[in-house]
């Protein structure tokens, strides 16, 4: 399988593929998409798959969903871009398909097992390092799943790591290369730079009154008010239908959902184990090994303390020296199936026979058992009932919205009409402008929309503007505020620091383009420096990664020529106090593999192996992209 993977990896330009690579190392990198709907609005087509409107929105909510718990406090939902999210959301959509149909064409499967322990080893999941099942139903609830399309999505992420790591395994890195890379990343220069900063240029700014006024009168447009408006508007959603007439849910709805749960439940069974491994090889045989195991096992029955008896005969390193524990283990943990199976075969506090791995021969105790009990419906009732009222009111949310439009189209002058009609409470915000707006009005499609002709100048209700979330706003403009000119005497102070600050910056431009034409001319550096009042900054065999070196000329320094001919090369980079630099290189030496330490080649070759890897999974991706058939009608 891996060679068919590269085999069709071959020949392929890469690209960047942003928002679908990246798909595990966290819970919420889970794609939350569901790909099997259908009777809705279609927004893209994957090789005769349909993309619905539906999935779209879902996919938008829930990447913001994810932003949310991600960025916590510093969130504001207002700030947030609909059109820009629904585009990423859907460029998402599109590649979370094609690879759901490439893990369908390599017949990549994930047991529950896998799922199961996937999902107890998530730390988002677990409470004081122990899976907890009510953690659990409480993240995949903030995140808008059903238990079903959780395990369903989790699935995929699975097999797609699963891919990812098929192809990484089958990435080849040569040694040529590892030394060429180490002659790069490891080369060290000696460099230098000098400063010319706006700062030590100031004192020799004077900027005169006349001159403040010549920069006001010039630029008029630059020293008015902001164009604003005072702002009327109505907002939908789905969370203010939820105690609308027409949302029925029944304890039989409940019942039905609750029945769903439970059977798509995580398993929830446990086992803390310990046990003693012999190994068998040139030093001890098959035989030897089962002889001394039962002998042992002889000896727990007379009473032997099974803890001693690890510390003194297991081979296993990690474990012996805790008397063989191995803690609590969910079953798809293990990699060894004959371990797994003898271990589940097992009665508290039974010992196994000796068991045959890959690793050698066992003696297995099942410690204990630990179950965590599924709560009565009595417990998620509430929840689960608050969930199918939320799925009904974003059903009536579609149905609303159309209502909302209409009226907006039918009665453009008032929203009034629309508030009767839907029971919706007309709400103000003052001083919106075209950069920024208060609460809603933080979204770039709502400030466009206050600004358009029909509304700002007609004077007419907006459409209904969806944003994410099942929420849709129209809104009108109550009042009107034009540019107007700020006084002179307001700005005056502002316009002549600007101006010191222009000019400053323009002498220190000018002294830098003298110094880097005379340096590179063959002048002495310190001659240079001397004349301009400034001192050079020295940094004898310096890395790439010198933190002592700005950035901007480390960059500057590593992409020059190395001196050959002449004494020094030149350059020049930007710093980022608004500063510019000369920046000389006058030795270069080479990296050299057989000097680094052993652990800077490892890391080295993983980082390597990691980024052919990569590559190879993009060429993959590239490869579907360009073979598929994709239509989009959003």
């Amino acid at each position: 399988m891996l060679q068919k993977l590269r085999d069709q990896t071959q020949g392929i330009g890469f690209k960047i593929l942003v928002g679908v690579l990246i798909f595990v190392l966290a819970i919420f990198g889970f794609g939350a998409f569901n790909l099997f709907v259908t009777g809705e609005p279609e927004v893209a087509s994957v090789n005769g798959h349909d993309i619905t409107q539906a999935e779209l929105i879902k996919a938008a909510e829930r990447e913001q969903r994810r932003l949310a718990i991600e960025l916590g406090e510093q969130f504001d939902a207002s700030q947030i871009d609909l059109g820009d999210l629904q585009a990423s959301a859907l460029e998402q959509l599109i590649g979370r398909t094609l690879l759901a149909q490439a893990l369908e064409d390599l017949g990549m499967e994930v047991s529950d097992e896998r799922v199961n322990a996937s999902i107890r080893d998530n730390p988002a999941f677990q409470v004081d390092g122990r899976y907890d099942a009510n953690a659990y139903r409480r993240m995949v609830q903030v995140m808008r799943f059903t238990p079903q399309d959780f395990l369903r999505e989790h699935r995929m992420e699975l097999a797609l790591t699963q891919l990812q790591e098929g192809i990484a395994d089958s990435a080849f890195l040569t040694e040529w290369e590892m030394a060429q890379t180490a002659r790069l990343l490891n080369q060290r220069r000696d460099l230098a730079y000098l400063e010319f900063s706006p700062d030590d240029f100031i004192g020799e700014v004077d900027v005169g009154d006349e001159q403040v006024r010549l920069r006001y009168d010039e630029n008029a447009l630059d020293y008015q008010t902001v164009e604003s408006a005072d702002v009327s508007f109505v907002e939908l959603s789905a969370a203010g239908l939820l105690d609308d007439s027409s949302i029925e849910v029944t304890p039989e709805d409940v019942e039905s959902a609750y029945a769903a749960e439970v059977a798509t439940a995580v398993a929830s069974d446990q086992r803390s184990s310990r046990h003693i491994l012999l190994e068998v090889g040139d030093d001890r045989t098959e035989e030897a090994a089962i002889t001394t195991l039962t002998e042992l096992k002889q000896r727990l029955r007379d009473g032997a303390d099974f803890a001693e008896l690890a510390r003194e005969y297991s081979e296993d390193l990690g474990s012996a020296s805790q008397g063989g524990s191995l803690g609590l283990l969910a079953k798809g943990v293990i990699d060894d199936p004959q371990f797994e199976e003898a271990l589940w075969s097992l009665e508290q506090g039974e010992v196994s026979d000796p068991v045959r791995t890959q690793a050698g021969y066992h003696l297995i105790e099942l410690v204990s058992i630990e179950i965590s009990e599924f709560p009565a419906i009595e417990v998620m009732g509430p929840d689960i009932e608050q969930r199918l009222r939320m799925e009904q009111a974003e059903l009536l949310f579609a149905e609303r919205l159309r209502e909302l439009d209409g009226l907006a189209f039918e009665e453009p002058e008032s929203l009034e009409g629309i508030s009767e009609a839907l029971g919706l409470a007309v709400q103000t915000v003052d001083g919106v402008t075209r950069a920024e707006g208060a609460g809603v009005f933080g979204n770039a499609e709502l400030r466009d929309a206050t600004f358009s002709t029909d509304v700002l100048v007609r004077g007419y209700n907006s459409p209904a503007i969806e944003l994410s979330d099942y929420r849709a706003v129209v809104l009108r403009v109550d009042e009107r505020y034009d540019p107007a000119p700020i006084p002179f005497e307001a700005v005056a102070a502002d316009i002549r620091a600007a101006l010191v600050v222009e000019r400053a910056r323009a002498l220190a431009e000018a002294g830098q383009a003298s110094a880097l034409e005379r340096v590179r001319t063959g002048e002495s550096v310190s001659d240079v420096a001397r004349d301009f009042g400034l001192q050079w900054e020295t940094f004898p065999l310096s890395r790439r990664t010198n933190a002592e070196v700005p950035a901007t000329v480390l960059m500057a320094a590593f992409e020059m020529q190395r001196p050959m001919d002449v004494d020094k090369s030149v350059g020049q980079a930007q710093l980022p106090d608004g500063g510019i630099a000369v920046v000389t290189v006058t030795h270069v030496e080479e990296g050299d593999i057989l000097i680094m330490p052993d652990r800077e080649i490892a890391d080295m070759r993983s980082y390597l192996k990691d980024r052919i890897a990569n590559l190879d999974f993009v060429a993959f991706y590239d490869t579907l992209e360009q073979d598929a058939s994709i239509d989009r009608s959003l």
